[in-house]
């Protein structure tokens, strides 16, 4: 079971996209490892940014957790962003994720 990111979390102004992906998500496991597993290609910025989509969560709710302002959020979100690892391990941390080094060609099982 995946987090639902609970309702005290969910941001009022989700896409109807990022709507139709989290409830896809909830109702439909293969869905979710599908698309979990499509994210693992991307860089950790753009994974971290899809991850917090799915689960239907604003960036000033991220930046509230982490005590940290909203454009900053949206700075470590952004494709070519480099930051210290262990501020994407907090984002992670918030979002109930780890951050982990997977081999090229590795498929990721879900547990």
């Amino acid at each position: 079971m995946f987090w639902d990111g609970g309702n005290k979390m969910k941001h009022k102004n989700s896409s109807p996209f990022d709507k139709d992906v989290q409830n896809k998500i909830k109702q439909d496991t293969k869905y979710a490892e599908a698309y979990f597993e499509a994210i693992a290609d991307e860089s950790l910025p753009i994974q971290i940014a899809l991850l917090r989509r799915a689960y239907g969560i604003s960036q000033e709710k991220i930046a509230a957790k982490l005590r940290l302002k909203q454009a900053h959020i949206s700075r470590l979100e952004k494709k070519d962003s480099d930051h210290l690892i262990s501020t994407y391990e907090k984002m992670a941390k918030v979002l109930h994720s780890r951050i982990m080094i997977v081999p090229e060609n590795a498929r990721v099982i879900p547990a």
